[in-house]
């Protein structure tokens, strides 16, 4: 469903900006100071007009290079280096109805490994667009004042709509994949919110593939797993694999395989056994079967299954050929 454009205007609207001070005090150094704090010292045209300086006290400040003029819009209380802050105000000042967006609002909100050098921006179709260094905009015909997370100065996107564009924005469906997979368990948000905004847009690049692995995040990676598993096994012309195959540890402890092939075993791990202290138990436990049973065993991540579907095949086909046909291996019993 079309959602309306957004009603705000970024450093033009917001509470206690340039643009409600009296035009006497903001022409002193101190207030003006002040009142760009809040906007980290960048501020719009609008609000020094709106403030008291027109466009020659403007050029004049700029000339003197007290300021810097960046784009057509955006005017900086300083002539140095700008910080990241900075930047990102600028890239929303600089276009109207803008908002942080994608892989920038997600940092924003903490998420870790995903760094980009660009800063990412939602505006709404039909806006007319303006270049910036270093900006990259994205237009959306779904965007509205609803997207805005209530509680940011800097106008950002919720975190589930951050997380959500930031996959689909990218080409690279591993990296579409693990980007929703660690703002879950970086704690940023939940599979069931981001469950939500997908429904919301199911026209978003690499869709399906999100949706599993949302899947995969609350809990179903074993079906979804099993499924792909065999379907990927046929393609590698293997039989169907006994589910769920018995093996002690060196503890004596049972352990329970995913899948056994004739002559190996396979293991899947879920979008979630990506977390630390998941993985490095996993790799014990994997360690140990090897070490007691001398049976090889594959692992694959659900990811894998959809991104990498021809390395998975390939090889499959290479443990049939290289273990299944070794004497007695197929008449190993379960135990």
């Amino acid at each position: 469903m079309h959602r309306a454009r957004p009603q705000w205007r970024a450093g033009a609207g917001m509470p206690t900006t340039l643009a409600r001070m009296p035009a006497t005090s903001l022409r002193s150094r101190a207030p003006l100071s002040e009142g760009a704090d809040l906007q980290d010292g960048v501020v719009s045209r609008h609000q020094l007009h709106e403030g008291g300086y027109d466009k020659d006290a403007i050029r004049a400040n700029v000339a003197a290079q007290r300021w810097q003029a960046i784009g057509r819009k955006v005017v900086v209380l300083h002539n140095g280096p700008l910080t990241p802050r900075q930047r990102e105000w600028v890239a929303v000042i600089g276009q109207r109805d803008a908002a942080l967006a994608g892989l920038t609002a997600a940092a924003g909100f903490g998420l870790r490994g995903f760094d980009d050098d660009a800063v990412h921006i939602l505006i709404p179709h039909g806006t007319r667009r303006h270049a910036l260094p270093g900006v990259k905009l994205h237009v959306s015909r779904h965007f509205s004042a609803t997207d805005l997370h209530p509680a940011r100065a800097l106008p950002t996107v919720r975190v589930e709509r951050a997380l959500t564009d930031a996959a689909a924005w990218t080409t690279s469906e591993r990296k579409a994949c693990g980007i929703l997979a660690a703002g879950v368990q970086q704690r940023l948000t939940t599979a069931a919110r981001l469950r939500l905004e997908l429904e919301a847009r199911p026209y978003a690049r690499h869709h399906l593939l999100l949706t599993h692995v949302v899947g995969d995040i609350e809990g179903g990676a074993h079906s979804f797993g099993e499924i792909d598993l065999s379907r990927l096994a046929r393609r590698a012309g293997l039989p169907p694999p006994r589910r769920q195959v018995m093996r002690k540890d060196r503890a004596g402890k049972r352990r329970w395989l995913d899948a056994y092939f004739d002559g190996f075993s396979v293991e899947v791990d879920g979008a979630l056994h990506l977390r630390p202290i998941s993985y490095w138990g996993d790799m014990e436990r994997h360690n140990d079967l090897v070490i007691v049973t001398g049976e090889p065993i594959l692992r694959f991540s659900t990811i894998a299954f959809r991104t990498a579907e021809a390395t998975v095949v390939a090889q499959l086909a290479a443990a049939a050929e290289r273990f299944g046909r070794r004497p007695g291996v197929g008449r190993r019993s379960a135990g």
